[in-house]
């Protein structure tokens, strides 16, 4: 079973490349020049999540174990997490997926620390590895915090996390010695069906023990996976304010850019919960309305949901 959710990173890149396209005019050539490296990083980034959802979808999407989620941007204390892919399983093992898609030899030092490879040149980048510990972390506290873990007699079911960092097939990737520092969790994309396999083989007897008590339906990990969705938010990025461009009321640059991000005056919308009447976002309008049948073809607020 698997839900899919979508950034609409594509409006980002169309709004990107016609802010590229009108700016000639306006910010010379080398404005444009940094404008299409951001579309290049950006289309990069998604290609590399659209790569790995075909891998995560082909062994996991169907299937009567597994709830998958994909790209889940959650917030908790005014921290930010843009989760590209979450997989759980009927023993509320969670997966925490981040992946990567770089055109370089990727280079791990002894230190854990990452660089893409250009001929004989090394150029740093921000680790894959902390980046998705720093998700892994937000995800714990939110779920905790918001209350949603599964229960059995009343008693929280306590998930356990887990972190992949999903590389390109394509990628060629030099590690350091594992006793230096272990790069277990840094696979290729295609290999992951066999990673999760060897996790379960290296189960010890006591973990076997402990895990039995988390088996649930799969009813279960699907509400935990809804709920999880219920609360995801939207962003989308602001051109103007990433490259100082200072912008007029009847700018068509911002004009285009709203319409794409969907953040014009023409496209905004209210929601209000049925029984309370509390304003709701429009992600968790939609979740009502994708479960109509449950909730009678009304909206609802979280907690208003609960008594479905």
């Amino acid at each position: 079973m698997f839900l899919l959710l979508s950034q609409n990173q594509g409006g980002s890149i169309k709004g990107a490349d016609e802010l590229a396209l009108l700016g000639c005019r306006r910010f010379g050539f080398i404005g444009v020049l940094i404008n299409k490296r951001e579309i290049r990083s950006l289309k990069a980034g998604i290609f590399g999540e659209e790569d790995a959802a075909y891998y995560i979808n082909f062994y996991f999407g169907n299937s009567k174990y597994w709830a998958v989620i994909h790209d889940l941007r959650i917030e908790h204390d005014g921290s930010v997490a843009q989760i590209d892919h979450i997989l759980i399983n009927r023993l509320f093992q969670v997966y925490v997926i981040e992946s990567k898609n770089f055109s370089y030899e990727i280079v791990i030092n002894d230190n854990g620390e990452f660089a893409l490879k250009s001929d004989s040149r090394l150029f740093g980048i921000p680790s894959p590895v902390e980046q998705n510990n720093r998700h892994l972390f937000l995800l714990k506290k939110f779920v905790a915090s918001n209350n949603i873990a599964p229960r059995r007699l009343g008693i929280p079911i306590i998930p356990q996390y887990k972190s992949l960092i999903l590389m390109s097939p394509k990628s060629v990737i030099t590690r350091p010695d594992k006793k230096k520092f272990d790069t277990d969790c840094v696979i290729k994309a295609d290999t992951l069906r066999t990673k999760i396999d060897k996790n379960a083989d290296k189960i010890t007897p006591i973990e076997d023990l402990f895990l039995l008590g988390n088996i649930s339906s799969l009813k279960s990990v699907t509400d935990f996976a809804e709920k999880l969705q219920s609360f995801h938010s939207k962003s989308s990025i602001n051109y103007h304010k990433k490259f100082g461009i200072q912008t007029t009321a009847d700018d068509p640059i911002q004009t285009v850019i709203e319409k794409c991000n969907g953040t014009s005056a023409q496209s905004e919308n209210k929601y209000y919960c049925f029984k309370c009447n509390k304003k709701i976002q429009s992600n968790v309008a939609s979740f009502c309305w994708n479960n109509r049948k449950k909730f009678e073809g009304k909206a609802y607020c979280y907690d208003c949901q609960k008594m479905f």
